[in-house]
């Protein structure tokens, strides 16, 4: 019997040759859309974790300013806000208490907060590698993706050209997507074991 896995790629482009993990320092960490400071980071990632979880079935949506709050919308207005923040798991808790049915009971929530610690490990590794990085990054050739979350999985600075797998995170739904990998996006594909 054959088992399928999913695995995550990334591929970095030579086209692609920012890299703007230079301007990191231990307090600031990179997600997708660029480097914020630690706390709007740790915002940022729990709701986008939660955005990119229950996507197609959440009545919360991130905020569109700057993706550091999740709200309740109640046609075209804004009802009510919730600052997630995986250090204050209180805030957690709140939503997963009030939206638990949107986030498929207790299962939903405990992957939403498994991604948000996660995002907080991986913001914990690029600061701590922040140093060490600065010398690498010298010695790589000048084209190359900087430490990022993604939205589900932790990167490290890789070199223009390099593709790197990991296994997906237990806390993303299984599905398949297809489509063309480019600098710090993510593609998805089966993998056969």
């Amino acid at each position: 019997m054959m088992s399928v896995q999913l695995m995550l790629t990334m591929t970095a482009h030579p086209t692609a040759v920012t890299d703007d993990s230079v301007t990191n320092t231990s307090s600031t960490c990179r997600d997708r859309f660029g480097t914020v400071d630690v706390t709007t980071f740790r915002q940022r990632s729990c709701t986008l974790c939660y955005f990119y979880l229950f996507q197609s079935v959440s009545s919360l949506r991130p905020s569109s300013e700057n993706f550091t709050h999740l709200v309740l919308s109640n046609g075209s207005d804004v009802a009510e806000r919730y600052v997630v923040d995986s250090e204050d798991l209180a805030s957690l808790d709140n939503v997963c208490r009030q939206f638990a049915s949107d986030m498929g009971g207790s299962d939903g929530c405990s992957r939403w907060v498994r991604c948000c610690m996660k995002a907080d490990e991986c913001c914990r590794r690029q600061r701590r590698r922040a140093d060490r990085r600065q010398q690498f990054i010298s010695l790589l050739a000048p084209a190359s993706c900087a430490a990022t979350w993604d939205g589900f999985s932790c990167w490290d600075v890789t070199p223009a050209g390099a593709v790197v797998h990991q296994q997906c995170p237990e806390y993303m739904p299984r599905f398949e997507v297809s489509g063309l990998c480019d600098h710090h996006s993510v593609c998805y594909q089966l993998v056969s074991k």
